[in-house]
């Protein structure tokens, strides 16, 4: 039995492909370049996994997955069509509240909602952007316009959390392995980015997810909007 999460970035029809996934079927052997007799990797994974490892099951889990998705990851991973059981839920959890700012001005529409309920009690939010510049941007605009907000601790001085900081995938791999512990510890109250976070994120307080610009496609919306409410 062998389980793949996050399986729709096998796909390039998936709002989040991430070429490395490729690698399922490809990684393997040492000796020759990617794909076809001269691969270096020409043993595939997959293939390891059937015939060393005897893994007859693949369970392939994502939240985010079109018909057209669904069946190409079947195909990556080689599972025939009428091999495939397809078990799905709602694409929206219950415990989620969808709503839409009609605002025209999006600067003083973001400040506005985190000024006022349930967002200005939240301590953990997120808020999405389709450009590195604009997570940059908007970091700064809230960082001066809405305060920190203290986080609860043993020590007798809570420290301070940061209002705001931006992520994408332009930041050092080490800056951005310091964002993520900082905001899933609560040291950073708001962080702002692009679709480089999020994937796998499991963050309790994470109460509220803003879109300051919507991202591509319908996939992209719920993968960001399903990190809240868990």
């Amino acid at each position: 039995f062998a389980c793949l999460d996050e399986a729709h970035c096998v796909s390039r029809w998936a709002h989040n492909f991430r070429p490395c996934f490729l690698r399922v079927g490809k990684v393997g052997n040492a000796g020759m370049g990617w794909g076809g007799p001269q691969s270096r990797f020409s043993l595939g994974f997959l293939q390891v996994l059937r015939e060393q490892l005897g893994v007859r099951c693949f369970l392939a889990l994502t939240a985010t997955a079109t018909a057209a998705t669904a069946r190409d990851v079947a195909q990556h991973l080689g599972i025939p069509e009428d091999s495939r059981i397809l078990v799905g839920s709602s694409v929206i959890p219950e415990n989620l509240r969808l709503s839409v700012s009609m605002e025209q001005h999006r600067d003083e529409a973001l400040l506005s909602l985190l000024r006022r309920e349930p967002f200005a009690s939240m301590d953990s939010l997120l808020v999405f952007c389709t450009r590195r510049e604009d997570t940059e941007r908007v970091a700064a605009l809230i960082g001066s316009h809405i305060p920190g907000k203290a986080i609860p601790g043993k020590a007798k001085a809570p420290v301070p959390a940061v209002p705001a900081a931006p992520y994408h995938a332009g930041l050092p791999g080490r800056e951005r392995r310091r964002l993520q512990q900082q905001f899933q510890r609560g040291r950073v109250r708001v962080l702002v980015a692009t679709a480089a976070f999020g994937l796998g994120l499991h963050k309790p307080d994470l109460r509220g997810v803003i879109h300051y610009s919507l991202p591509g496609d319908m996939e992209g919306f719920v993968q960001h909007s399903g990190r809240a409410g868990r």
